[in-house]
């Protein structure tokens, strides 16, 4: 008897009508469907993105330069100031934008580059320029100076 139950409950149902359970199984699927969609959607135009930091309209001090190793860099947020900023070679700082321009995520430092965390895109510490991944266009890149042992970032 449960089996000729069981049986029964698969069968579509005559009226022509949708059941009850596909239904909600179809509108479960829509709503992961959206989800998903939402988080890897975007505009498509890497460029007109608002969320971009500027460079700061005045020099910010962001670090000493012993604090940046050669190979390494550093996320800062200072005095409105968003950026990352490392010593590609011995002597050389470079700051550019944190905000990756495939959709906006920040990036990380890791060995003389910059990765999204969230589509894997990777950057050129020395330029900024695209190394790989979805991004098509690379890092913003803010002015740096070097007075005395302090990094100046605009």
């Amino acid at each position: 008897m449960n089996t000729e139950r069981h049986q029964q409950s698969n069968i579509a149902d005559t009226t022509g009508f949708p059941t009850r359970r596909r239904v909600m199984g179809a509108a479960g699927l829509a709503s992961v469907a959206a989800v998903g969609l939402s988080a890897c959607g975007g505009s498509g135009n890497e460029a007109s993105d608002p969320a971009t930091p500027q460079a700061p309209a005045s020099p910010v001090d962001v670090a000493a330069t012993s604090d940046i190793p050669v190979g390494q860099g550093v996320k800062v947020e200072k005095d409105g100031l968003q950026a990352v900023v490392g010593q590609p070679t011995e002597g050389t700082f470079k700051a550019f934008s944190p905000v990756c321009p495939h959709e906006g995520c920040v990036v990380n430092p890791a060995n003389n580059s910059y990765v999204c965390p969230c589509h894997s895109s990777t950057f050129d510490m020395s330029t900024g320029g695209v190394q790989g991944g979805p991004a098509t266009s690379g890092l913003v890149e803010y002015p740096v100076t070097v007075q005395g042992e302090r990094i100046i970032v605009g």
